[in-house]
């Protein structure tokens, strides 16, 4: 029975997917890279709780093969980047807390 459930669960999700347009895609990419959580997009998709464990449990275990993954991480680099860029701009003016973060930056990914 469950994988039954499952199953249909599953086919329920890719019809899903399978009716995402491209702007709706970009609107997913765009809010992860504003650093709203899955709850908010699915809110915002006019998403489900199916949807939303389906997408929670996609991003905890970093499934790249789920395009919700694939989008949803994608966007959220492309928000880290510009936030990042704007502390390097921010750090080369002066601010110390600009520098600090970078530093920590840099000492995190050694």
């Amino acid at each position: 029975m469950i994988s039954i459930l499952k199953h249909l669960q599953m086919n329920t999700i890719e019809e899903i997917y399978n009716n995402i347009l491209p702007e709706e895609w970009e609107q997913i990419q765009t809010m992860a890279g504003l650093f709203f959580d899955a709850k908010a997009i699915c809110i915002a998709m006019n998403w489900d709780e199916t949807m939303l464990e389906h997408i929670k449990l996609s991003i905890e275990i970093m499934d790249i093969n789920d395009p919700f993954y694939r989008e949803y991480f994608a966007g959220r680099l492309t928000g880290e980047i510009e936030l990042r860029q704007s502390i390097k701009q921010a750090a080369q003016n002066g601010s110390n807390p600009a520098q600090n973060t970078l530093l920590t930056f840099l000492t995190q990914t050694k």
